[in-house]
Formats: C-alpha cells, structure tokens, sequence
C-alpha cells in the first residue's frame, strides 16, 4: 500500500492535473457500481451493471478534479494556515491555535456556502443532459431532489472538509475528498436515480416541448 501511494505521489507531482482526473474519475465510477449493487441487493432482482451511468459518473468526477484543485488553491491564498513552527509551539504550550482554527473554519464555510449548492446543482443537470433528457427534465429533477442533497451535504461535509483542509497535505486533498466521496457519490447516485426515475421523461423535439411528469413532485423554491 505505502508503495502504490508513493507511485501516485510521484506520478502526481510531475502530472498533478492529469493524475487527480483520473483518480477522481476511478473512484466517481466505483461510488456509482457500489451504489447499484446496493440498489440491486435493496429491490431484491438480479445485478445488472448499468456500465453507461457508471461512465457518466467517471466522466462527472474527471471533470470536478481538476476544478477541485483549482478550488483549495484558491481557499489555500484566501485563507492562509498560520506557519508549522507557530503551530508547534503552540502546542507544546497547550494553547488552542485560534488562527489556525479560524482559517479552516473559514475555508469550511466557503466551501459549504459557495462550492456545495453550486457543485449540487451542476451535478444534477449535467446528469440530467448526460442522460439525453431536456431542461424541463432539469428543473424537475432539482425541484424534487436539490434541497434535500444539499441538506445531506451539509450533515456529511463540513466534518470531512475541516479534516481535508487543516490536516490533510495540499497535494493529498482532492484524493482524500475523492475516498470519502466512494460513500457520497453512493448516495448522491442513488439520488440521482431516484430522480432520473420520478421525471420520467421522453426526449424533447424541436416541434413538441415536452412538460414534465414526475411523481410527488415537492414544490420547493429554488
């Protein structure tokens, strides 16, 4: 194990980009079959590998790594963490690092409030067109199953991402946000199932606009 993560390392220190794209897009797919084995287990019928949504999910998490990494760069300037050697010191003197805990507390919450309703959302429509359905289909499906993704985020994420950004190294954060989102991206897929099912959808024509039918749909203002 200690030699695969130092191969990685070294791969992605010479490709950070490239390496962070594939890795997210392995485990996006691998969070997505996870979740249809658990789907097929819960409905009691016979596995059958969905493999075009599990390459919807390698393509969805491809896409987000590199802009993850972007992402915590630019919370890394925003909100710099006061230096190793202060930190030490501190601790030794068994003094809490108020600056520390304000710079990832700070760092939490603009993830949480900027990146996570945006990312939420994005991931739902781009599903939605991955899956050749239109925006009325779209907005169906974020009517019905938006807030109550978000607010599941929000019980699972601030914890993992005060972890990510105080004590994770920089170059280690999209991979450790990627191995916790196996069990997210279980869920969220399942979500999206769920909601690919209610809005059940032929594909828009040019002639014929197409108005959404989906089952109890809750009228949520987005």
């Amino acid at each position: 194990m200690a030699g695969v993560l130092r191969a990685w390392t070294a791969i992605a220190e010479k490709q950070p980009l490239l390496t962070l794209a594939v890795t997210n897009g392995t485990l996006g797919g691998v969070g997505d079959l996870l979740a249809q084995v658990i789907e097929s287990h819960n409905t009691k019928k016979r596995f059958q590998w969905n493999c075009q949504r599990t390459l919807r999910f390698v393509a969805w998490g491809t896409l987000c790594a590199p802009i993850f990494h972007k992402w915590y760069l630019f919370l890394n300037r925003k909100f710099p963490l006061p230096g190793l050697q202060q930190q030490q010191q501190q601790a030794k003197q068994s003094v809490v690092n108020t600056e520390f805990v304000v710079a990832v507390s700070k760092r939490v919450a603009t993830d949480q409030c900027v990146y996570a309703p945006l990312g939420i959302a994005g991931f739902f429509i781009a599903m939605n067109f991955m899956e050749g359905r239109n925006w009325q289909s779209a907005k169906a499906r974020l009517r019905e199953y938006y807030w109550p993704t978000l607010l599941a985020n929000y019980a699972v994420w601030p914890a993992v991402q005060a972890i990510n950004f105080g004590f994770v190294p920089p170059l280690y954060r999209v991979p450790f946000s990627s191995v916790v989102s196996i069990f997210w991206n279980t869920f969220i897929s399942c979500a999206n199932s769920q909601s690919a099912s209610a809005v059940d959808l032929p594909l828009e024509t040019a002639h014929a606009p197409v108005e959404p039918r989906h089952s109890e749909a809750i009228d949520t203002k987005m």
